[in-house]
């Protein structure tokens, strides 16, 4: 309410004392307020407005909108009433009757510029893509800003969106988008990145795949600066769609050179190089591969530039990047999917993932990094691949209760992963009752121990060792399964209920809890769980 912009109208100063009690959430000296001042002044509708305002909010919602209907029929074109009627539609939730009040006050005040962008604004609001676009042209031929222009454009690009009738949107609204654009890429009045994002959008959902790339090629492209390697993504994107997988290699090698841990460059490198060696294709000779430059087409020269980024970073001194490091799990995999014997040269999956977990173990990323290749290791080494990472986690001395604990937050982050990367190998699974209670112990332990770390968290903060309360929760929950007994249930949700005391904002302990209330039939409980 008091972010209104400068009023013209003389009876601001009468209309303030309103505003600041609304403002301040005394309502009721806001309606008294509005009475006495309407008294001396019938026609102030405003004042009419600011007291339907303060009604509806103490819930006289039917009177309240009489007496907003009241000035709404007399279509006001003054700034204060208008911006109070919109403020008391939307609190009544009718965004429709904000598109009939700025209807109104266009027609009485067709060359403002304000008036006509709040028209257009309240179709958009309620979805009127149609009116939206004649609303966008209708202030473009008032005050012609390319702005307003491309507003009508991208009115036809929703109508496109939103149309049941997909010939329609191919036959009828993309096209006419596209020749708005054109008209003004021909006349050079291209102005905006997001004019060109717009065109871009609209080739692309004609299917128009070449002239997009040429569009972004060209010298429209040179406004894509905003993202980081946009015009690259988008001419990755188009290479990618046309199946042109040279130029795709290519690019893809030219961009892991600059930023060597962009992963869906390594992804899209690995696609067009096997799709390339599936069609036996070779570079001409003589010439320049294609317009990006050299091609890779053999597993070879895949290996050694995936080494040499490895290599590359083992020689920095600051912390490595994780890129390179995965792309050699993800080339070993693709390489064992097509019966490839080169894979050996790149090394052993379970020495490389050591050596992941030894470089960035302490990261919350490492499980879900190394989780999507422990297909790559045979079931003999799952115990030896945990026990091997067991000996990178740096724990303190064994106390009384048998366990060693971390010193800090890193290392109670690589003893975590350790602990995820042995369940979903399945070796917690295979443990017999005793088994899995000697490791709710060893887990609760660590949960309690960990919380140290968490003494300065906000309340909306999630505690450093929360995954251990949640993997013990788990482990109750395959005994219950397994056993059948209630009383397993009932301690996993007595941990999860002490894990929501230290963590008030953890998603997963209410998802989790909510679950279990669910299965038992409690479901007051559930409905009353924050």
């Amino acid at each position: 309410m008091a972010a209104r912009g400068h009023v013209q109208d003389p009876n601001d100063r009468r209309l303030r004392p309103i505003y600041d009690y609304l403002d301040n959430g005394n309502n009721k000296m806001a309606i008294q307020q509005a009475d006495k001042l309407l008294k001396k002044h019938k026609d102030l509708h405003c004042a009419k407005v600011l007291k339907a305002i303060g009604l509806q909010r103490t819930g006289k919602q039917d009177e309240a909108f009489s007496l907003a209907q009241e000035v709404a029929t007399l279509e006001p074109t003054d700034d204060n009433s208008l911006q109070a009627l919109t403020i008391l539609y939307r609190e009544m939730h009718r965004p429709e009757l904000v598109t009939k009040l700025y209807e109104a006050a266009v027609k009485k005040v067709p060359l403002s510029e304000e008036y006509h962008s709040h028209l257009f604004m309240a179709y958009a609001r309620v979805g009127e893509y149609k009116k939206m676009q004649q609303a966008g042209m209708a202030l473009y031929k008032t005050v012609p800003k390319n702005p307003y222009y491309f507003w009508s454009v991208m009115s036809l690009v929703m109508q496109a969106i939103s149309a049941q009738d997909e010939k329609l949107a191919q036959t009828m609204f993309l096209p006419l988008a596209e020749r708005m654009v054109e008209k003004m890429v021909k006349e050079e009045k291209i102005e905006a990145e997001a004019e060109v994002q717009l065109y871009f959008m609209i080739l692309e959902r004609l299917g128009k795949y070449v002239e997009a790339l040429d569009m972004v090629r060209g010298p429209l492209g040179e406004k894509l600066t905003s993202e980081l390697q946009s015009r690259e993504n988008k001419c990755m994107m188009m290479y990618q769609r046309l199946q042109l997988w040279p130029e795709c290699n290519a690019l893809s090698y030219k961009l892991l050179l600059k930023n060597p841990d962009e992963w869906q460059f390594y992804l899209s490198y690995f696609d067009s190089l096997f799709h390339l060696m599936d069609k036996s294709w070779s570079p001409p000779n003589e010439e320049e591969h294609c317009v990006e430059g050299p091609v890779q087409t053999t597993v070879a020269e895949a290996v050694k530039f995936v080494v040499d980024r490895m290599e590359e970073e083992d020689k920095k001194d600051s912390r490595p990047l994780r890129g390179p490091y995965m792309a050699c799990l993800e080339l070993i995999h693709r390489l064992r999917q097509r019966g490839c014997p080169d894979e050996e040269e790149l090394g052993d999956p379970l020495e490389l993932m050591l050596q992941f977990f030894g470089k960035f173990g302490d990261k919350p990323c490492c499980i879900t990094d190394l989780k999507i290749y422990l297909h790559l290791l045979p079931p003999e080494q799952h115990t030896q691949f945990r026990n091997r990472l067991g000996e990178l986690v740096p724990l303190g001395e064994v106390g009384e209760d048998g366990f060693g604990f971390p010193g800090d937050t890193k290392a109670l982050q690589r003893h975590l992963c350790v602990c995820q990367l042995s369940r979903v190998l399945g070796l917690q699974h295979t443990l017999d009752t005793e088994g899995k209670l000697c490791l709710i112990t060893e887990l609760k332990a660590h949960y309690h121990y960990g919380l140290q770390f968490g003494k300065s968290c906000l309340k909306t903060e999630l505690q450093f060792s929360d995954t251990y309360c949640l993997m013990v929760a788990h482990v109750y929950i395959d005994l219950w399964t397994e056993t059948g007994d209630e009383n397993m249930l009932w301690q996993c949700l007595g941990v999860l209920e002490e894990g929501l005391s230290y963590s008030p904002s953890n998603a997963q302990f209410k998802l989790l809890l909510l679950l279990l209330f669910c299965r038992l039939g409690a479901f007051h409980t559930y409905s009353t769980t924050p």
